[in-house]
């Protein structure tokens, strides 16, 4: 066997994972259906749920776990579907950024909740609670979403040599 011919061997013995935007659609997708349920059959008890976990301080971690678990489900979701292996670049984006992102985010919440309470409103705290809720479905969105849009980008620059 020539020199080119084990390379092309062992190339095509790693695959690597392709990343499309779709898989992730897809969860988001399912993600909004089960928000959106829970608000139509729990209009009342679940948004106070979410308020009361955010009040003792349990609404972040919880939905860094949430978000990590299921970034990390269709991620393995894909690599399984393409018999590739997991690469190094895609690990790191979906340990990191879905606690960067929802850490970042929680920052905003608080203003957000903040300038709600400072601009003397009627029924305060309806509107905090609508902020709470909105905010917690825009994160868990931009969570599960942001991190396969990045490893998507970052496929982009993969190298020519191998």
């Amino acid at each position: 066997m020539s020199a080119p011919a084990t390379a092309l061997a062992k190339a095509q013995g790693r695959r690597i994972v392709v990343v499309r935007l779709a898989d992730a659609a897809e969860a988001v997708a399912f993600l909004s259906l089960a928000f959106g349920l829970l608000l139509v059959f729990f209009p009342v008890s679940f948004p106070k749920m979410i308020v009361h976990g955010w009040e003792q301080g349990h609404l972040v971690p919880a939905m860094m776990l949430i978000t990590l678990l299921l970034d990390t489900s269709i991620y393995l979701r894909v690599t399984h579907f393409h018999s590739a292996k997991p690469g190094m670049v895609g690990a790191a984006c979906l340990g990191a950024l879905p606690l960067m992102i929802i850490g970042g985010l929680s920052f905003l919440l608080q203003a957000a909740v903040s300038h709600t309470l400072s601009i003397d409103l009627p029924n305060l705290q309806g509107r905090i609670g609508e902020e709470i809720l909105a905010h917690t479905y825009l994160g868990l969105v931009a969570a599960v979403f942001l991190p396969f849009m990045m490893i998507r980008l970052l496929q982009g620059f993969k190298p020519t040599n191998l």
